[in-house]
C-alpha cells in the first residue's frame, strides 16, 4: 500500500498553532429502526492535542474544560443524520484559571468544591495540585490551535482528516508550573453518502 507509512514531521494539517498528536477513529453504523434495516452514516472522531501557547507557564496548575452534546437523528427517507445543539456545554476551571487571561467560562452555576490531584509516580518531590474546581456553563477560549465560544457556533471547517465539517464535542487545557500549557480537542463528523 503506497503512501502507508509517512514521516510525523510532514504531516500537512490546516491548523494554526503547535499539534502534538492527532487520531482519526470511525465506524459505520446500522440503522435497523429503518425497514429494511439499512446501512448508516459513519461516524468518526478527531482527536487534536497540542499547545496553548509557546511560554512556559510559571504559576499553580490550572485545569479546565467542557463537554458539549450533540443530539443525533437520523432521517431514513432522506439518508441524513442530524447532529442537533443541544446547548454551551457543562464547563469547569480548577485552580486560578483567570491567570491564563485566554480562558473562562461564560456562566458560573455558582458550585465549588475542593479537588485533589497527586501522584507519587515521580517519586516524592513530584508537584500536586489541590485546589478549588469551580462548575459551569459554557466556555470561551482563545489560545493556540482553535479559538472558540460556545455561545456560538461550535462547528469548524475540515482541517485535513476525517470527511465533511467538524463539530466541537470537548476541550480540555491543563496548565502546570514549568511546562507549557497543554491543550486537547474532541471533534465529530458524519458520512453518510
Amino acid at each position: 500500500m503506497a503512501g502507508c507509512c509517512q514521516l510525523v514531521g510532514d504531516l500537512n494539517i490546516s491548523l494554526p498553532g503547535c499539534v502534538t498528536s492527532i487520531n482519526v477513529s470511525s465506524s459505520t453504523e446500522i440503522i435497523d429502526v429503518c425497514s429494511p434495516p439499512r446501512l448508516g452514516p459513519t461516524v468518526g472522531n478527531v482527536s487534536v492535542a497540542g499547545y496553548a501557547e509557546d511560554d512556559i507557564y510559571v504559576g499553580c496548575p490550572i485545569q479546565a474544560g467542557v463537554s458539549i452534546n450533540w443530539v443525533r437523528r437520523y432521517d431514513c427517507v432522506n439518508d441524513k443524520l442530524y447532529l442537533i445543539h443541544s446547548g454551551e456545554g457543562l464547563s469547569f476551571i480548577s485552580g486560578p484559571g483567570e491567570d491564563l487571561g485566554y480562558v473562562s467560562m461564560n456562566s458560573s452555576i455558582g458550585r465549588s468544591y475542593p479537588i485533589i490531584n497527586a501522584s507519587a509516580g515521580s517519586g516524592p518531590t513530584g508537584v500536586y495540585m489541590k485546589t478549588d474546581r469551580r462548575d459551569g456553563y459554557g466556555m470561551s477560549y482563545s489560545g493556540d490551535i482553535l479559538t472558540f465560544n460556545t455561545s456560538s457556533s461550535l462547528v469548524f471547517s475540515n482541517f485535513g482528516v476525517g470527511k465533511g465539517p467538524m463539530y466541537l464535542q470537548s476541550f480540555n487545557l491543563d496548565a502546570q508550573p514549568g511546562q507549557v500549557p497543554t491543550v486537547s480537542y474532541s471533534f465529530l463528523f458524519t458520512i453518510t453518502t
